[in-house]
């Protein structure tokens, strides 16, 4: 790999820079290809931040022999000019569009920084606030008599992605997710407990490739039984067996972002 296929990039706002990266990856993610390198610049809110992000860009610039990138939203046009004025190529991520959708609007946005995060909507934080509370209360089983009052219920094999998945949904859409973690009792008996039978319509099942879950595994219990390859087939298989049983037809996250598999849950839930 040379060094045209190595980027180095910069997500920096006077807020704190969760759109500006959000946007930024989602579009360097068409370069799969090139080997980039993360920096996240939050808080940049005066002109002497500014400066020294400047210098920052500038000796990586120099050093590299290439301009990193920059994914910015910086309302105040001081601070964006001298970010700018340095050694990069330098994306405001809402200049292209944010006239445009004004012109539309036949009004004038306000440009202030951190609009798109904060409390706008008291009615939808609190709902996201009480959403994660009910999904870590629910989270890897630990209250199953409540389980009724959940919107989403994930089942699967352990290490398949149910809790960060679970969060993520009550996070950004306000979704009660609980999850459910198939044991080994559960393999035995060869049925999923009733409380998820009284459910039915509320469960998202997942699978997941062998190899894959055995790599998760490695990294939480190295060289145990737990992760090994032989253990991971086994309780794949015989968890396919269990939705076979019950006619469910599992999402395979194999390859599937969090995002991506929270998307889906959210898209089958609307139709």
């Amino acid at each position: 790999m040379n060094n045209t296929d190595q980027r180095t990039v910069f997500f920096v706002s006077e807020s704190t820079g969760i759109t500006a990266e959000t946007l930024g990856r989602s579009l360097l993610s068409q370069f799969p290809h090139i080997d980039f390198t993360y920096y996240q610049r939050p808080f940049v809110n005066s002109e002497e931040k500014a400066q020294m992000l400047a210098a920052e860009i500038n000796r990586i610039s120099k050093e590299k022999h290439y301009k990193p990138l920059v994914f910015a939203t910086m309302p105040e046009q001081s601070i964006s000019d001298i970010i700018q004025q340095s050694g990069c190529h330098y994306y405001e991520v809402f200049e292209s569009i944010l006239g445009k959708i004004g012109k539309d609007l036949q009004t004038e946005p306000t440009h202030e920084s951190g609009m798109s995060h904060g409390l706008t909507n008291t009615l939808s934080y609190d709902a996201r606030i009480d959403a994660l509370n009910f999904s870590l209360k629910h989270d890897d089983a630990m209250v199953l008599k409540t389980l009724g009052y959940s919107d989403v219920i994930i089942v699967g094999v352990s290490r398949s992605g149910k809790t960060p998945t679970s969060l993520y949904l009550a996070l950004k859409y306000g979704i009660k997710a609980a999850n459910y973690p198939i044991t080994e009792d559960d393999f035995e008996k060869n049925e999923l407990p009733q409380v998820l039978l009284d459910n039915r319509d509320k469960l998202f099942a997942t699978t997941i490739k062998a190899k894959r879950l055995h790599q998760i595994r490695e990294k939480r219990r190295p060289n145990s039984k737990y992760s090994s390859l032989d253990t991971c087939k086994s309780e794949i298989k015989k968890a396919q067996a269990l939705y076979d049983r019950y006619g469910i037809e599992p999402m395979d996250v194999t390859s599937q972002s969090i995002e991506e598999l929270a998307a889906q849950i959210v898209h089958q839930l609307r139709t």
